[in-house]
């Protein structure tokens, strides 16, 4: 069922995935990324933001606070499984990969080089006060809607 938390936390996380993804692709400029990824990213927090944040939204500041950061780091796992899932099937409909094994292996090398790459101030900074920001706001819009 919606209701206003779910849209906001949808949208909220939609933008927050769109924003970094935006500051990060200079930081992947050399790893094979797929054009769309910023707007790949939004979809997916979107998502996370619908169905995990959304509904867990109504349990006081720190509770907010966890939630943001939770579904935040949540939704990173995800991009870096998306993506690397989706590098790992270009590889292998290219032939790149003998077995099933490689690709798995160069899907999670990816991940990783990935992961390695966004590990900087900017981003980290931006997706923690992000996440605490979306979290806050959920609370507040769960607050003023009930």
């Amino acid at each position: 069922m919606p209701t206003a938390s779910k849209l906001v936390g949808a949208l909220l996380f939609a933008a927050l995935g769109y924003v970094v993804s935006l500051i990060a692709m200079p930081l992947l400029e050399d790893l094979e990324t797929i054009p769309r990824t910023p707007e790949i990213n939004a979809v997916i927090g979107l998502g996370i933001g619908w169905f995990m944040a959304g509904p867990r939204a109504g349990g006081g500041i720190v509770e907010g606070l966890s939630n943001g950061i939770t579904t935040m780091v949540v939704g990173l796992l995800a991009v870096l499984l998306v993506h690397g899932s989706l590098y790992a099937l270009r590889a292998s409909m290219r032939g790149r990969h003998s077995d099933p094994s490689d690709t798995i292996e160069a899907m999670v090398d990816f991940m990783l080089q990935g992961a390695q790459r966004l590990a900087t101030p900017e981003v980290i900074i931006m997706l923690l006060a992000g996440g605490a920001v979306i979290g806050l706001l959920l609370e507040f819009t769960r607050s003023q809607a009930a």
